[in-house]
């Protein structure tokens, strides 16, 4: 299986947020990570007190996404240039295929992105799943079998109580068949998370400022297999790589 891992979020700060361990840990271990980000994040905050006027907000959050990146291992970076909070009145044929074609141009063999509710029930983190699952099967209809796999980055249904205070809002948000040790990456995903400037209300809100319980919790993190449909009955994973 190709050894090239491609993410596909919503917004910057999605990645390090998210799958953020899994991603150091697969670029420390040699795979190459190629992250497509859907928006420049126009439509978020600006920090309390802003760290930029709003109009510098879309620079100003690309240029923390690429500090995180490189942080996180991270080796390219695309924008499919979609603006924030309108992903799910964009034309999902047209966005299905630009990133079918970073998938292919990537030669992914894994793809992760968003469960169907996106986590926090964000309609772009939404809109940005459904397009991801669909480009996916172009990507393999027309790669001859590339990618190989696809992955909802997921929260056990007690963290997203904890985190979200409520119930997933899809039962695919809070899934599980693999589930990776990231222990030795959280120093790394916390980093990432803190180039995030603008976002600090948000990060602070999740996560509590890092205390050790928190810190014991990122070393897990946990996905969904979409395809090829896995059965977590019979094992849970230890790797997106089987």
């Amino acid at each position: 299986m190709s050894k090239t891992l491609l993410v596909v979020t919503a917004h910057p700060d999605d990645e390090s947020m998210g799958p953020g361990g899994t991603i150091a840990r697969c670029a420390a271990e040699g795979v190459r990570v190629v992250l497509v980000c859907a928006t420049r994040g126009e439509a978020g905050k600006a920090g309390d007190p802003p760290v930029c006027a709003r109009e510098e907000l879309p620079r100003v959050r690309e240029a923390e996404l690429r500090a995180a990146a490189a942080v996180l291992g991270i080796a390219e970076i695309h924008f499919l240039g979609y603006m924030d909070g309108r992903l799910a009145e964009a034309d999902e044929a047209e966005a299905a295929a630009a990133v079918a074609v970073h998938m292919a141009a990537a030669g992914a063999g894994v793809v992760v992105t968003f469960p169907p509710g996106g986590i926090s029930g964000h309609p772009d983190h939404q809109a940005i799943s459904r397009v991801t699952e669909r480009a996916f099967h172009q990507a393999r209809q027309a790669g001859r079998g590339l990618p190989e796999r696809l992955y909802y980055w997921t929260l056990r249904p007690a963290l997203m109580r904890d985190v979200f205070r409520r119930e997933p809002v899809h039962p695919l948000d809070a899934a599980v068949t693999a589930e990776i040790d990231v222990t030795g990456f959280v120093e790394t995903k916390i980093a990432a998370v803190r180039h995030h400037r603008t976002q600090h209300l948000s990060w602070e809100r999740v996560f509590r400022g890092f205390p050790p319980q928190i810190r014991r919790t990122l070393g897990r993190e946990t996905f969904y297999r979409a395809f090829p449909p896995a059965d977590p009955a019979v094992r849970v994973e230890d790797s997106l790589w089987g």
